[in-house]
């Protein structure tokens, strides 16, 4: 069930250190409208000589909490069915956001559709899945912020997530105007079951073959192994789609790892206060 349907509302690992600088470039990319210039809040030095410099990591917490809206229900978590369920609120900043960046990507979506009648099925939407298309925050919540590997995958693999609102939407809109919507994510193969079942029952436009997983024998990440980075093993899976007759037209995610090393004509950063990878 989404999150917007529990909310019963109409739908409209790495150090804390680095959360609120996220959340500063979040504010940037996504131009909300009206809001202005946001301030820039600089990442710590690598080797602090006084505590002034860090943030204090229990404020970095509230704060993110306060941005989500962080909102408990009575419905017990699904995966230890014990602890209370947490959820972003659907009037928080981070869903205001998120819905400015997503009106951007159908924007710029519908301007792309306009002179490439010929190519149905050819142009794509690529989306990242973790806080891209399903939210992560209640697994952040529940680890208190510390990426566990063991209990992530039982979170994963239990289908669990709700959707990004803004981002289903696109999606959705993508698949009705001749888009194919492709998915690229850093989950491994092992968790190709439980992300598919998330995503088809947040009603996302998913087939198997359009989903891209952490796959080490993949002969298109040949040149980065054994040990790729992130924007590399994505980089390189852009190109393989596109080798394959797509065009990218938009790429979204919620790293600028997501983002660059091209193969796409445009990208679009949601915001991620939670963690960083680089």
């Amino acid at each position: 069930m989404s999150l917007l349907h529990r909310l019963r509302l109409p739908r409209p690992t790495v150090a804390l250190a680095v959360a609120s600088t996220a959340l500063a470039a979040g504010v940037l990319v996504s131009g909300s409208a009206g809001a202005g210039p946001a301030p820039t809040v600089h990442a710590p030095p690598a080797v602090p000589t006084s505590a002034d410099q860090i943030q204090n990591v229990d404020q970095v917490k509230t704060a993110i909490k306060g941005y989500y809206g962080d909102t408990t229900t009575t419905t017990p978590d699904p995966v230890d069915g014990t602890s209370v369920l947490h959820e972003p609120a659907a009037d928080s900043p981070w869903v205001k956001e998120t819905d400015g960046v997503g009106r951007k990507v159908r924007s710029y979506l519908a301007a792309q559709s306009a002179g490439h009648h010929a190519e149905p099925g050819r142009k794509v939407l690529l989306l990242d899945v973790d806080d891209t298309s399903l939210v992560t925050y209640d697994y952040e919540i529940w680890s208190n912020f510390v990426y566990k590997p063991a209990q992530n995958a039982e979170f994963v693999n239990k289908a669990v997530f709700p959707e990004v609102p803004a981002t289903l939407r696109a999606a959705q809109y993508a698949a009705s105007h001749g888009y194919t919507v492709v998915y690229l994510t850093g989950r491994p193969e092992a968790q190709r079951a439980g992300t598919l079942l998330n995503l088809r029952k947040e009603g996302f436009p998913v087939t198997s073959a359009n989903l891209y997983l952490n796959d080490a024998s993949a002969p298109y990440l040949a040149s980065c192994q054994p040990s790729c980075t992130t924007a590399q093993r994505k980089s390189l899976t852009r190109q393989y789609i596109e080798s394959k007759g797509y065009r990218i037209v938009a790429n979204v995610g919620d790293q600028y790892s997501d983002l660059r090393g091209g193969f796409a004509q445009k990208t679009f950063k949601l915001p991620n206060p939670m963690y960083y990878l680089p």
